[in-house]
């Protein structure tokens, strides 16, 4: 409910939206799929930008994946006037 009530800030609008989940690297995490359900993300304004992505803190796995998807998705959307 925290996270909807965050997106709706107008100041957030077109603002990318990365989630890392993590401790993928222990059994019984819920998956990226299973997280977004829960978060119920394919609810949200179709104009926003989003992902979750699996990762472990512990071994790393994930977050260079993460921060590529960040800085493309920015990249993509950004305007440079010559």
């Amino acid at each position: 409910m925290e996270l909807n009530n965050l997106l709706k800030e107008e100041r957030l609008s077109g603002a990318s939206l990365l989630v890392l989940a993590n401790k993928q690297d222990i059994q019984g995490a819920l998956k990226p799929a299973e997280i977004a359900k829960v978060l119920n993300l394919d609810a949200m304004d179709k104009t926003r930008h989003w992902k979750i992505v699996g990762c472990s803190a512990y071994t790393g796995e994930g977050l260079v994946e993460g921060f590529d998807w960040l800085v493309q998705d920015i990249a993509s959307r950004i305007y440079v006037l010559d």
